[in-house]
């Protein structure tokens, strides 16, 4: 795993206040008595931003670190890690120069999900970047095209409108956050729209078709399923969902037993178990409610259950809160209307 703090609600959070910071100093300031003439008249470095907002993940990365040690446990950072049998796991180090086993009777797979990226579309894959190449940006891109209707999507077009980047967001079907209840989801196309977001909605299945980069000046021409075309752009984002990290778990050759579904997902029950008693998952490799609070309240259910007795201990995944970092932020609970009506 390691979404969260490294390349996903942490440092968003951090762009996220950037943006927040921007947003009240162009459209509120002057409410409470500041003067500022123009846009020009405040500075954005996007590289002091990035920099102060990476050292932070790394002091992160050390507090765990720490945590961890302290805690006695035995910590491996390894490129890559596969079941050798049910009781077994092969770790391989980043440069391919060694590897070690670990055996265990009870083994927990977490190791989360990644960006994925459709490759159908000329010049996607050699000129889009996914949410994680957001993180590696350099520099502020000055026209963005970001590929999505969901969370990711959103927030990051968000952050993107905020700092001064002429942004563009580009949905398949009608509107952006589809899932969630109409009148947020209408509501936020409508503040989006305000705040200068360009949006493209319906543009079908196939989202961007092709993306040619100039040789001269690395602009991109972005041609959309619906055929329409954004010119001068320097950075395309494809959020346009995750997968799990299961294939090279080796999962079925080493004869573990576990099942997925037909997206990668592991199978499991209501108490995080596999189809193998001796090996458990949670969070996102799971698929069912991709919010680290879960997979943290999961985790110390199962350890209750495994470790202290706690026969029953499960974690519900109804009735779970949450935030979609839009500006402005929303926030949800329970059925939507149209989930209500039907049930």
């Amino acid at each position: 795993g390691g979404t969260c703090v490294n390349v996903g609600c942490v440092p968003k959070k951090v762009m996220y206040m950037a943006a927040s910071i921007a947003e009240t100093l162009h459209e509120e300031a002057a409410q409470y008595g500041f003067k500022l003439n123009s846009k020009k008249d405040v500075e954005f470095d996007w590289p002091t931003l990035k920099k102060k907002r990476d050292d932070y993940i790394k002091r992160l990365n050390t507090i765990y670190a720490s945590g961890l040690d302290k805690s006695g446990c035995d910590t491996f950072l390894v490129e890559d890690s596969s079941f050798v049998d049910e009781h077994t796991i092969s770790l391989k180090s980043s440069d391919e120069s060694a590897t070690k086993t670990i055996t265990s009777s009870k083994i927990l797979i977490a190791v989360g999900g990644r960006p994925w990226t459709p490759t159908s579309g000329e010049g996607i894959a050699e000129h889009a970047i996914n949410s994680d190449g957001f993180f590696e940006l350099e520099e502020r891109p000055s026209v963005a095209v970001v590929v999505g209707g969901g969370y990711i999507a959103v927030e990051l077009a968000g952050v993107l409108n905020g700092l001064g980047t002429e942004t563009h967001l580009v949905t398949r079907k009608e509107r952006a956050l589809r899932t969630f209840d109409p009148d947020i989801s209408d509501q936020l196309d409508q503040e989006m729209i305000r705040q200068g977001i360009h949006l493209h909605h319906n543009v079908g299945d196939d989202g961007v078709t092709k993306i040619i980069s100039s040789d001269d000046d690395g602009k991109k021409v972005v041609t959309l399923g619906s055929g329409d075309v954004i010119y001068g752009v320097d950075t395309v984002l494809m959020a346009t969902g995750r997968v799990p990290n299961t294939e090279s778990l080796n999962l079925e050759e080493a004869g573990t037993g576990i099942t997925t579904n037909s997206k990668g997902y592991i199978e499991v029950d209501e108490y995080q178990n596999t189809s193998n008693p001796n090996i458990f998952a949670l969070g996102d490799v799971c698929g069912a409610v991709e919010l680290t609070p879960m997979a943290i309240a999961a985790g110390r259910r199962l350890s209750d259950r495994v470790f202290n007795g706690q026969t029953e201990s499960r974690v519900s995944y109804e009735e779970v809160p949450t935030v979609v970092f839009s500006h402005p932020t929303i926030g949800t609970i329970g059925l939507t209307e149209p989930a209500a009506v039907a049930k």
